[in-house]
């Protein structure tokens, strides 16, 4: 091994002068001329110097793949401790090339093209059997909301979804704009006017946008930076906006007009009323009998006595039966033929 290593260190050494010597080939008075000599050793300089910066990377180069090596080495020897994988088994007559390598899944398997597993990653969705026992479009259409579609989508699930317009009208349905807009609408949303009945058109505009989640938070953002107006600003504006020749309203100004309204409305009633005396029609409605003082309110006779006396109602049904001997106990009245009938048997 020293005898190798002797060799190859005799073997640079040779090279480097073969290297020095090819530098300096050509060059006269190489022993005489002093120039020619400082030159030579500059050469050789150099090149022990270059020599000392290769020596250098490549024991840098060395480490580093030594470090490479040593940091894979204890990755698998730790996958092999927390990630244990069991022997990979396939059935009888099924080809291992079909059969995605469980090593190389966990980034473990060391053989490579020599694995005689499949390496390809997408090799199970190829493989992968369609469940006959059951009905997967509820839930792909669950997880297929309205933020994973672009504009060209949103009008094909609206297109399919209602098919075509039942209705002539082309005023669109205020319920399906803010659900498009809000985010809401999706395979499962009903219109909240009558759902498939809706009079109105479930389609998009020409020229429609579908507005992205960035959009509508810089315009909402932008109407709560909005100044908020008051009520007050706001009745000031709306007067402004009134034309110039109309009469302010002040306290004295609305206490004339009230009461030259008041002595107007009464003046009509009165005309009213001579008009109906004069045409022979008699019959006053209950305002107008109200309004012409003749009608006197009275309460009922028996009002404020609403308690049962019992006493009074014993003392008038023995007053009863002793003015009409023919009332039964129970309140009714005994026939003439009865009457006979009972003589009779006591005689």
């Amino acid at each position: 091994m020293a005898k190798k290593q002797q060799e190859s260190a005799k073997t640079k050494a040779a090279k480097k002068q073969q290297a020095v010597s090819d530098k300096t080939f050509g060059l006269k008075n190489k022993n005489k001329s002093s120039r020619v000599q400082a030159f030579v050793k500059q050469v050789e300089s150099q090149s022990a110097s270059s020599s000392a910066a290769q020596k250098r990377k490549e024991a840098e180069a060395e480490r580093r793949a030594a470090e490479k090596k040593a940091a894979e080495k204890a990755r698998l020897e730790a996958a092999e401790l927390f990630k244990p994988v069991a022997t990979q088994k396939v059935p009888f007559g099924v080809d291992p090339k079909s059969v995605l390598c469980s090593f190389f899944k966990q980034g473990l398997c060391t053989k490579g093209a020599k694995c005689k597993f499949s390496h390809n990653l997408d090799i199970e969705r190829k493989a992968a059997k369609k469940d006959l026992y059951s009905d997967n479009r509820e839930e792909e259409k669950q997880n297929d909301t309205m933020d994973k579609w672009d504009e060209e989508k949103l009008r094909s699930v609206v297109l399919s979804k209602h098919g075509n317009p039942k209705t002539t009208t082309d005023i669109i349905c205020k319920y399906f704009i803010d659900a498009v807009e809000n985010g809401k609408y999706g395979w499962f949303w009903v219109c909240p006017n009558g759902g498939d009945t809706c009079k109105y058109k479930h389609s998009l505009p020409p020229g429609f946008k579908l507005k992205t989640k960035e959009e509508l938070r810089l315009e909402r953002q932008n109407a709560a930076n909005q100044p908020e107006i008051t009520l007050e600003d706001f009745i000031e504006t709306e007067r402004q906006k009134l034309p110039k020749n109309l009469t302010p309203i002040t306290l004295e100004s609305f206490t004339k007009w009230k009461e030259e309204r008041i002595a107007k409305k009464k003046a009509q009633e009165e005309q009213e009323l001579q008009k109906q005396q004069k045409s022979g029609n008699k019959v006053l409605s209950g305002k107008q009998l109200l309004d012409s003082g003749k009608f006197v309110a009275f309460d009922d006779e028996d009002d404020g006595n609403d308690a049962w006396d019992l006493s009074e109602l014993r003392r008038r049904v023995e007053s009863d039966d002793e003015d009409n001997p023919n009332n039964e106990p129970d309140g009714s009245v005994k026939s003439d033929q009865q009457n006979i009938n009972t003589n009779e048997i006591e005689a």
